[in-house]
């Protein structure tokens, strides 16, 4: 099987710290109320059914981060990469976490795709960056179908 890495916060889904009145609750733990993004089942039984094998990484804290994928009530487990395989950079704005294959013991000959609303946060050759739009909570959100849909006329 191939890995398909996918970034959580902002792609996959949206946490907000109060109830959205035009999206389904998923889950609310905390404050953190959280959203999948339309079509997210629909698209991880996509990548399973074309043999992917889903790699979850994201910037977020760990506890977070499987409390999150647990909500995707996967028939498998999946490897769930958290801050801790980042690497921190301070800047003006903020601390920023540098995401990369190195850190999470990944490799293929191939280019191995990655899903992320802030492709920026990588910096290598090895990684095919499928750049998505932020999510926010937007109920009509297309993106992920419009993925699937470019993935079958690539075929």
């Amino acid at each position: 099987m191939k890995p398909y890495i996918l970034d959580l916060d902002h792609c996959l889904i949206y946490t907000a710290y109060s109830e959205l009145s035009n999206l389904e609750l998923i889950a609310h733990k905390g404050y953190h109320y959280l959203y999948h993004r339309p079509d997210l089942s629909i698209f991880l039984r996509f990548l399973i059914k074309k043999k992917y094998d889903l790699v979850f990484y994201t910037s977020s804290k760990k506890e977070y981060a499987h409390w999150i994928v647990k909500s995707f009530s996967l028939e498998n487990d999946y490897p769930v990469y958290s801050r801790f395989y980042t690497r921190r950079r301070r800047t003006d704005y903020g601390d920023l976490y540098q995401k990369s294959l190195k850190k999470i013991n990944i490799s293929s000959k191939r280019k191995i795709p990655v899903l992320d609303d802030r492709p920026d946060l990588w910096d290598e050759s090895g990684v095919e960056l499928i750049s998505i739009d932020p999510w926010y909570g937007d109920a009509n959100d297309k993106s992920l179908s419009s993925l699937m849909i470019q993935s079958l006329k690539e075929r």
